[in-house]
């Protein structure tokens, strides 16, 4: 009797062991699954903010240098542009300005754009 079962034995170890592998298998995949929807909830989350009026400003005013009107845009030299060293950019656009005062005249403050 124990050699007729032996095959039965068998047969059901390798059919539990499959099972097993498929359960593991299963498991990669449903997460594997679950990291593709969140990936494709960032994707139509980003989508949905580049095609917003919000999107459009900001790429507007970055990267194109738009500006509203009554604004300026001020944008620094690059290390790139410049050929010879300057001082920090900030320096320039916040420099202090002088006063051209002859004598006896009103004097009034003007500032000094030293990129003339």
């Amino acid at each position: 009797m124990i050699l007729l079962s032996l095959p039965l034995i068998v047969n059901f170890v390798g059919r539990v062991q499959a099972e097993t592998k498929m359960s593991a298998e299963v498991q990669r995949r449903s997460e594997q699954l679950q990291q593709e929807q969140t990936t494709l909830t960032q994707l139509r989350a980003a989508l949905d903010y580049a095609k917003s009026d919000a999107f459009t400003e900001r790429y507007a005013r970055e990267q194109a240098r738009y500006a509203k009107p009554g604004e300026v845009v001020v944008v620094p030299p690059s290390a790139q542009d410049s050929t010879t060293p300057r001082a920090l950019w900030w320096e320039d656009f916040v420099a202090r300005p002088t006063v051209a005062a002859t004598p006896g005249a009103n004097a009034t403050a003007q500032p000094v754009d030293r990129n003339r």
